[in-house]
């Protein structure tokens, strides 16, 4: 049994607008989905305990997912719980093709836990998917990336929001619909998950 207990949140929802490509045929919420249920088992298989914030195809509320990631924590106090955000960044309004691009790692405001976490999954992505960009703000350790008053993050567990590639950008578009590229991001994943596990072993 691993100590981490992964909670998976998937992104946004089938009815809410904008969060898709400029000509509509990548779809965010089905991205994330997609990729969460093939890490799921995976993760499973290695002897993690995974839950859900939201096994539905809606949106349900950023106060809900939060809620529902602390309420899963405290059903597992034998487990370190952190939780997980899968998403597509976007860099305009998406009525437009766009050239932002890369991977980020975001945390909560602040120096936590969820820092030392980041730079295992910054370090997977790197490791796993090294041809793209790791838009990587602050190298400093214990300040990475972070978003204000994103709420999802700032439930009782660690967390991360990783943005991976731009809905926006047309080459990053055609990654996130190629399976190779999409079978390197599980991969990735799973490296970061188990470098936490790691971590959390170590200082056990």
């Amino acid at each position: 049994m691993k100590k981490l207990l992964i909670i998976l949140d998937p992104a946004h929802g089938i009815e809410v607008p904008g969060k898709r490509s400029p000509d509509g045929k990548h779809r965010e919420y089905k991205w994330s989905r997609e990729r969460l249920r093939e890490l799921a088992p995976r993760l499973e298989a290695l002897g993690y305990t995974v839950v859900w914030t939201n096994t539905t195809e809606k949106e349900i509320g950023l106060s809900a997912r939060k809620n529902a990631g602390t309420l899963l924590a405290k059903q597992h106090p034998d487990l370190i719980p952190f939780l997980l955000s899968l998403h597509n960044d976007a860099s305009g309004d998406g009525s437009q093709w766009m050239k932002a691009s890369g991977i980020s790692v975001w945390t909560s405001k602040g120096r936590t836990t969820s820092d030392i976490f980041a730079d295992c999954f910054i370090q997977a992505f790197k490791e796993v998917i090294p041809e793209v960009k790791h838009r990587q703000y602050s190298p400093e350790y214990l300040q990475r990336d972070y978003e204000d008053n994103f709420t999802v993050l700032m439930g009782g567990y660690s967390a991360n929001l990783i943005e991976c590639m731009f809905q926006d950008n047309r080459d990053d578009v055609e990654l996130l619909s190629d399976p190779a590229f999409n079978a390197k991001v599980v991969e990735a994943l799973i490296k970061g998950f188990e470098l936490s596990n790691n971590y959390i072993t170590s200082k056990k």
